[in-house]
């Protein structure tokens, strides 16, 4: 502010000085960066091909290129945890998720720091960004809260697609882990049913297409939170996405392992000399396994590529609208994973049911992959998600945008999810 300004702010008295204020504002209002939080739900560090995986990802690996790629990136080792310290910059103990709400033991139940909620403590981003003059948008997985007062609508966000709890089925059948409807939220009203087709990877982000544009020309800028539910479980799929990696894990695990390894040391996401986790010794040989044990196996993990190549896909439709109406340039795009790969199997019963092998990926299966391909998704860390291992704390994270000066570059600097 010049001279100028201040001694026609001082001529004016208090009222005007503050009409002044609010132009001075609005007018830096219009080149504040928007800012997009991409978060995937269980990938894994060696997924995606910018860091080291066979698994197509063309859209995440363009934004790698022109980005910053962290390798020592972490988060909690489960959902929830992760979620209440992304969002509130503070520990998810005093962010009110110690634990995930679903695994609290009885001696943390309704003790300060477990109240299975994001707590009232907190100042969450969203509101944060909105009080500051921000358009606030969500869709996605929220996992944070039930009840009214604890939707994304009463913690910031202006517009969202919510599915509140923490997974469920991907399509419209809105089936929670006992075939049980569940809870989803559109502008904080609770919503009856989802959209005939509806599929969480193309709705979720079109959804935050569609809040961008009906915003734009409102003279704010955005921060737009997709809260992908996959790759998370159960692994299902549009019907064309279902085959397209068809015979590409035949070869099985402990070769596809050690391909991206090699790949990640490569890139520079490994060192030359990086040790390796062995198979854990629960996990058999994929030598060892039955022809029909191998099918079985292979076809797992071919679903769960195309859950990964799919949600990339989508990040590429809103990546491509974001260019098209020009806002690409002043976006800082952050994409990250909440926790490691999931290995742990949570076998469902009715009315899931998963017995016909060429019905996996369709509605109304739970389709997981377990350990061994958890493992690989892992790369050459320690377990997977649950455990306060590497495996299940070490994520892949890349931003782009505004104040990114190097592209393409790979930060070995540790950082953290808060």
């Amino acid at each position: 502010m010049g001279l100028i300004d201040l001694g026609l702010k001082a001529c004016l008295g208090f009222a005007g000085a503050l009409a002044l204020s609010l132009v001075d504002a609005a007018s830096a209002q219009d080149t504040r960066p928007n800012i997009l939080l991409i978060v995937a739900d269980d990938a894994g560090y060696a997924d995606l091909g910018s860091f080291g995986g066979e698994i197509d990802t063309p859209n995440l690996d363009a934004l790698a290129a022109v980005g910053v790629r962290f390798t020592q990136f972490t988060a909690s080792a489960t959902c929830s945890p992760s979620r209440s310290m992304l969002l509130s910059g503070a520990d998810n103990h005093d962010a009110g998720l110690g634990a995930m709400a679903e695994f609290m033991a009885p001696n943390q139940v309704g003790k300060p720091g477990y109240e299975g909620v994001l707590s009232d403590r907190i100042a969450p981003v969203a509101a944060l960004l909105k009080d500051a003059g921000y358009d606030t948008f969500m869709a996605g997985k929220w996992h944070m809260g039930d009840e009214p007062d604890q939707f994304p609508a009463a913690r910031g966000f202006l517009r969202d697609l919510t599915l509140i709890p923490g997974g469920g089925s991907h399509l419209d059948d809105m089936w929670g882990a006992e075939g049980e409807p569940q809870l989803y939220t559109f502008n904080g009203e609770v919503l009856k049913a989802l959209r005939p087709g509806f599929h969480s990877s193309v709705d979720y982000t079109a959804a935050i297409i569609d809040n961008i544009a009906e915003a734009k020309g409102d003279g704010k800028p955005f921060f737009a939170y997709l809260a992908l539910q996959a790759p998370h479980d159960p692994f299902q799929l549009p019907a064309d996405w279902r085959d397209r990696y068809r015979g590409r894990y035949d070869q099985g695990y402990d070769i596809l392992r050690a391909q991206r390894i090699n790949r990640m040391k490569t890139l520079g996401i490994l060192g030359p000399d990086a040790t390796v986790f062995p198979r854990l010794p629960t996990v058999p040989a994929w030598a060892d396994l039955t022809a029909p044990e191998r099918q079985d196996s292979a076809r797992r993990m071919e679903l769960y590529a195309g859950m990964v190549a799919h949600m990339d896909a989508n990040i590429g439709q809103l990546i491509g609208y974001l260019k098209t109406a020009g806002l690409y340039e002043n976006t800082l795009i952050i994409f990250l994973s909440d926790n490691g790969p999931e290995g742990n199997l949570m076998p469902m019963g009715p009315p899931w049911d998963n017995s016909r092998i060429e019905d996996w990926g369709k509605a109304g299966t739970f389709i997981q992959y377990g350990p061994a391909w958890a493992q690989v998704s892992a790369g050459p860390f320690r377990l997977f998600k649950g455990f306060m291992s590497e495996g299940g704390i070490r994520v892949p994270m890349i931003i782009a945008g505004p104040g990114v000066q190097v592209s393409g570059r790979i930060s070995a600097a540790f950082t953290h999810i808060t």
